[in-house]
């Protein structure tokens, strides 16, 4: 069975060891970005639950920290 790449907020908090505040504050800093690290889905013009491109975030994050948290 092939890996899901887009997971929810919640998934995306399990996988990545964060809360969903932290995920936020990523998102609202620019760090994450529209397109590249989440995206909308559902039909509820642009204010549906957001879904993250697991890979993307966790390599951004991985290499937002070693750059930021030394």
């Amino acid at each position: 069975m092939k890996e899901r790449i887009w997971v929810t907020t919640a998934e995306a908090c399990e996988i990545l060891g964060m809360s969903r505040e932290t995920l936020r504050q990523l998102r609202l800093r620019g760090i994450l970005l529209p397109g590249k690290h989440f995206r909308r889905w559902g039909c509820t013009e642009g204010k549906g639950p957001l879904q993250w491109h697991e890979p993307n975030v966790e390599a951004t994050i991985t290499g937002w920290s070693k750059k930021n948290l030394q």
